[in-house]
């Protein structure tokens, strides 16, 4: 019998949220969901979590919306809770400058929310599938991605889609 998994989704779009959960939810794990950081970090503490999806402009606190609050979501898990919890980050923007930070925090993927949800799926069933995974190969895939947007910065790209 598989593990169910427990998925943590932050995200703070309601369609985007009920799409996902449709799409997941029962399927490929328990979905929970947050709208805010210190939620969503308090059951990070308190739960077992094998995989988080993240976006980037999120609420820190309820009414309290910050453009890096998925970043500082991700620095909190990775100093405080776990170091080999896959988080994937969902995000709109094409910068490679505004993902940088993301993988500097510890964020191990990254999806663009406008290739769409089934690209988003496709890559949590691919980690669900690595489940677990040692911190050393989460901080070298990490390295990996990091380079890749560090040369995409450097060179002026936005990513592909």
């Amino acid at each position: 019998m598989p593990i169910e998994r427990q998925i943590l989704l932050l995200e703070d779009d309601l369609i985007q949220t009920m799409l996902f959960r449709a799409a997941v939810d029962g399927v490929l794990g328990t979905v929970m969901n947050f709208t805010d950081v210190s939620d969503a970090f308090t059951i990070m503490q308190r739960s077992r979590i094998d995989l988080c999806v993240v976006d980037l402009g999120i609420f820190t606190h309820p009414g309290v919306f910050h453009e890096e609050g998925g970043n500082r979501f991700i620095t909190q898990v990775r100093r405080d809770v776990s170091r080999t919890t896959p988080i994937i980050v969902a995000t709109s923007g094409r910068k490679p400058e505004s993902l940088i930070a993301s993988f500097r925090a510890g964020a191990d993927d990254y999806v663009l929310k406008d290739e769409g949800l089934n690209k988003v799926i496709d890559r949590i069933r691919i980690w669900i599938s690595e489940l677990p995974i040692q911190e050393h190969q989460l901080d070298a895939k990490r390295a990996r991605i990091l380079k890749f947007l560090e040369n995409a910065q450097k060179n002026k790209l936005d990513l592909p889609e």
